[in-house]
């Protein structure tokens, strides 16, 4: 069952929190005129000058817990506010859009995972949602708005991090659970997903149960005027032995047919449902960029002539399918030199981590700097050309720092650089906002990417 958001918020607060929480709203609703007049009665919002903050909904949930018989409400409040400082870094850092994870699909505690991968969980089983999660995603969502950010929630995931494709088909009964756990351990990963990434997009039991599952998240974001985009799911693709070969499947259709179809088919579903923001204009695919055909108009410096197939997913296809589908493009931005980093798992197994796009690059061998730094600047040129008559977005960019492969005198002074290059590049051809990737969390720190408060005031100021 669902809880209302506007009706759980507000429940049980202390004299103390009480008096906060109203001073806060007060402060907070005098951002609500800027959000909505950006618009100027149009469904194009202002460009987003955004970050990433994936985990919110985790963070936000273990703050509750540590403060049980409190409000929610008052706890997410002092975690979003007090502890991650979100004001600051509106304010300093000139952050008006936030992207999160609307969605957490790990299995239970039953499934003898390490401790606190169920944090935050929203669902107990297939079936069953967890209120407690439930309500302290509507609380973030809610306050996020109002400190007067743009909210892009996204629904699902791709990858075996936080559920993805392979649980829901371990929920049907089409996968077996060891399977799931072996993909989130880091074991048989790329196979797993080669063998059923086309099972899950054309499963009708994981369609319905994909369904009945966002129709308890949806609601939370019907009333807020500050979602300007749902994603669907954080980049899907299709990748399977046919796409690897680009080759079409039995019925003669691509496999990247296939994923507009099952992706145009959700946002449609979305539409009709009676859950849908009427305020939000868009729907995306929340898909990286990639296209099966090259990009012929381009003139190309650092990256391959070629399209990219193998991913069994089309940018353009994906947005032309259908009008009432998608209706604002995806693009995500990793192209720079490859790296491995030795990582632990949710199982506490070390594994490697390859981050970076070199297999766009041309020459393959070039590993010189500022080869890659031409090359993203391809990557953005290519993408919107493709997009000139659609909305599109770039929903996570990032350029490694503090690494050994890419020595910097002045990282930070340097980042700066290349993100206005890069956002400005964005917005001059067409693009509705960029989100770097990412704010470093309380607990959720990445030091390949990862920036603090101090560190994206630097990089983002002035854009």
């Amino acid at each position: 069952m669902f809880a209302e958001p506007r009706k759980t918020i507000t429940h049980h607060l202390t004299r103390r929190n009480l008096l906060k929480q109203f001073a806060f709203q007060s402060l907070a609703w005098s951002f609500l005129p800027r959000l909505a007049s950006a618009d100027n009665g149009k469904h194009a919002p202002s460009f987003m000058r955004g970050i990433n903050t994936y985990y919110l909904l985790v963070e936000a949930y273990r703050h509750v817990q540590k403060n049980r018989g409190a409000s929610v409400s008052a706890c997410v409040y002092e975690y979003l506010v007090d502890k991650l400082k979100l004001p600051e870094i509106r304010d300093k850092c000139n952050i008006n859009a936030i992207r999160y994870w609307a969605f957490n699909d790990y299995p239970g505690p039953d499934d003898k995972l390490l401790p606190r991968t169920t944090d935050g969980r929203l669902w107990r089983n297939s079936q069953q949602i967890d209120q407690l999660a439930l309500e302290v995603l509507a609380a973030v969502t809610e306050i996020l708005g109002e400190l007067g950010f743009y909210l892009v929630p996204v629904l699902s995931n791709y990858w075996a991090s936080y559920g993805g494709i392979l649980q829901y088909l371990v929920w049907t009964g089409e996968l077996e659970k060891q399977d799931y756990i072996d993909a989130l351990c880091t074991r048989r990963g790329t196979a797993l997903y080669l063998e059923n990434t086309l099972r899950f997009f054309s499963s009708p039991k994981v369609e319905a149960l994909f369904q009945k599952h966002i129709s308890q998240i949806l609601p939370l974001f019907a009333d807020n005027p500050a979602v300007r985009v749902i994603e669907l799911m954080n980049e899907p693709r299709g990748k399977n032995p046919l796409s690897l070969a680009n080759k079409p499947l039995q019925n003669g259709l691509m496999s990247s047919d296939l994923i507009a179809a099952w992706l145009n088919r959700q946002a449609t579903w979305i539409r009709q449902s009676g859950h849908f923001n009427k305020q939000c204009p868009y729907i995306s695919s929340g898909e990286e960029g990639w296209l099966e055909d090259p990009v012929g108009s381009v003139r190309l410096k650092s990256m391959a002539k070629g399209g990219q197939s193998y991913e069994g997913i089309d940018l353009l296809k994906n947005i032309s399918a259908q009008t009432d589908g998608i209706t604002i493009a995806s693009v995500h931005m990793y192209t720079h030199m490859a790296t491995k980093l030795i990582q632990s798992n949710n199982c506490g197994h070390d594994f490697i981590d390859q981050r970076g796009w070199t297999h766009l690059s041309n020459p393959a061998e070039n590993t010189d700097r500022s080869h890659f730094i031409n090359l993203a600047e391809d990557w953005i040129l290519s993408r919107a050309q493709v997009l000139k008559a659609y909305p599109w977005y770039i929903g996570e960019m990032a350029w490694p720092w503090r690494t050994e492969e890419t020595p910097m005198e002045s990282p930070l002074k340097t980042y700066h650089t290349l993100y206005h290059r890069w956002a400005s590049l964005a917005r001059q051809k067409g693009a509705q906002g960029v989100f770097l990737w990412m704010l470093d969390g309380l607990e959720h720190r990445d030091p390949f990417y990862g920036l603090n408060r101090d560190e994206l005031a630097v990089v983002v100021t002035g854009l």
